[in-house]
């Protein structure tokens, strides 16, 4: 007997978001990071409940950028995705590539898109959009020219 697939998550809409937000850098930054960092910068104040712009919401994040993985044996990764508060958004995996070392490190234009639905809740929560990268162990993440751009959905 095989497992069913999990369900997926949509959302149908046929209205403009509540709300657009975005920050971008061209400036060059590069680190050895093996742990989630966020990347300077790639940051978005966002607040739900009560005294906020609403007690819920869907946000759908686009983040695109130059980015580069380098590593002496040309095998790594550069991970990122997008977290709101502590949480990471979804589609949420152990495996977030955004950009794989091979051959000569050579900037390369990439872009994903991830969601994180607050249902409506009366308390004040820090839900603020931070792109975070990794690297694997060894490697060095680049990011220049980038763009995180943040959708809301009030609910």
């Amino acid at each position: 007997m095989s497992t069913p697939a999990p369900a997926l998550a949509s959302l149908a809409t046929n209205r403009a978001p509540d709300d657009t937000l975005l920050v971008w850098d061209e400036t060059r930054w590069e680190a050895a990071v093996s742990t989630w960092t966020d990347l300077p910068g790639a940051t978005i104040d966002l607040q739900i409940g009560q005294g906020a712009a609403s007690y819920g919401a869907i946000f759908v994040a686009t983040f695109s950028a130059e980015a580069l993985a380098s590593h002496p044996s040309s095998n790594a990764v550069v991970n990122a995705t997008v977290f709101f508060g502590d949480d990471p958004a979804a589609p949420v995996s152990a495996n977030h590539r955004f950009v794989t070392a091979r051959g000569n490190p050579e900037w390369s234009s990439h872009t994903l898109i991830r969601v994180a639905e607050f249902q409506p809740a009366f308390p004040a929560r820090d839900v603020t959009a931070r792109l975070k990268v990794k690297a694997s162990v060894g490697a060095t993440a680049g990011f220049q020219n980038w763009v995180l751009k943040i959708d809301r959905y009030n609910l």
